[in-house]
Formats: structure tokens, C-alpha cells, sequence
């Protein structure tokens, strides 16, 4: 199993900064693009074959994955400002009605404390759609605080009450940067 710590947190104000406005995949090359269309797909399933309803994506960016899912009630945020709810997911989470799925895409890598979030997500969700790269050593990215492989991110949603793995994609582009794993449990 390999979890690393990549760099200290960025303070508040260096995080304003840096989440000025909200991230947009489509700029950051094709692997970020394969990830996006296979993290739609998978929830797409996911709404379908469990029946979900609602659903909430407070680190959205640009909101392609949310907005691409049939979910009758969504609730969008972002450390950046334009969405419903602006801030740290960390704050933000508390301010949502429970959801039938949480999508949390390319976010943990870059949270000081990944597990406190998820403990805090699992109060609000039934069901998680999470993504984030696999085996990130230091690719030189200054906003991903951790780098871990499959087996550690499946033990911290195992530690934060994300009790059943349901589905996994492992998604490799090796000359496109980052390899990702998408992981929907309940």
C-alpha cells in the first residue's frame, strides 16, 4: 500500500488565489478529458441502476460530470465563486440536505485532511462517485497535497465509512500525465 504526503497545505488566502475561478478539465489535456467522459458514464450507471434521485458535487469546476447525470435535484459548489455554495467542500458539505450521490472528482489529492472530508460526506450521501490519480509520486502539480495508489484510497473509504466498493475503473494514459481510478461504493 503507498500514501504519501506530497507538500504542506496552501494557507487560505494561497488557496483564494489558486481557486479563483473555477477549474475547467478541458484545458489540462486529454487524459483529464478521458477521465471526465468515464466518470460520467459510471455514475450515469449508477443513477440508473440504484434509482438515485439527488445528488450534490461541491468541488464541480465546471460542472460537465453533475450536470451530465439525469439526477432531478442537483446541488453545485466550488472553492471558486459562481455555484449555489462557495468555499471549502470542507465547510460547504455542512450546508447541503442529504443526497443520494456525492460526486467528489479529482478532489481529495488536493484537501490537508481527505479523511475528515469523506467522514463528513458519508453523513450527507448514501452513495460516493469519487475520482483521483493513482500512484501520483510529485508530478510537479503544487495543488495535490497526497499522492496514493488503489489499495490506500480503498482502506481510507473503508476507514471514513464507505463500507462497499461497487464498481472500479482503473483509467491509464500514460503519456497524457496522471492514471486515475474512479470508484463508486456505498
Amino acid at each position: 500500500m503507498f500514501r504519501r504526503r506530497l507538500r504542506p497545505a496552501w494557507s487560505p488566502e494561497e488557496l483564494a488565489k489558486i481557486y479563483a475561478k473555477p477549474h475547467d478539465h478541458k484545458i489540462y489535456g486529454y487524459g483529464h478529458h478521458l477521465r471526465v467522459e468515464h466518470t460520467i458514464k459510471l455514475g450515469q450507471w449508477m443513477v440508473a441502476d440504484f434509482k438515485l434521485k439527488s445528488g450534490a458535487d461541491l468541488s464541480c469546476g465546471n460542472g460537465a460530470i453533475i450536470n451530465a447525470l439525469p439526477l432531478q435535484i442537483k446541488t453545485l459548489g466550488d472553492f471558486a465563486s459562481g455555484y449555489q455554495l462557495t468555499g471549502p467542500l470542507e465547510e460547504t458539505v455542512q450546508q447541503i440536505h442529504p443526497v443520494d450521490l456525492f460526486i467528489c472528482s479529482e478532489t481529495i489529492e488536493h484537501l490537508d485532511d481527505p479523511e475528515f472530508a469523506l467522514e463528513q460526506i458519508r453523513k450527507k450521501s448514501r452513495f460516493l462517485l469519487l475520482s483521483t490519480p493513482i500512484g501520483e509520486n510529485d508530478l510537479g502539480n503544487p495543488e495535490h497535497y497526497h499522492g496514493w495508489d488503489v489499495e490506500a484510497v480503498e482502506a481510507m473509504l473503508n476507514e471514513t465509512g464507505w463500507k462497499q466498493v461497487i464498481a472500479r475503473v482503473e483509467l491509464f494514459t500514460p503519456n497524457h500525465g496522471y492514471n486515475y481510478q474512479i470508484v463508486a461504493c456505498r
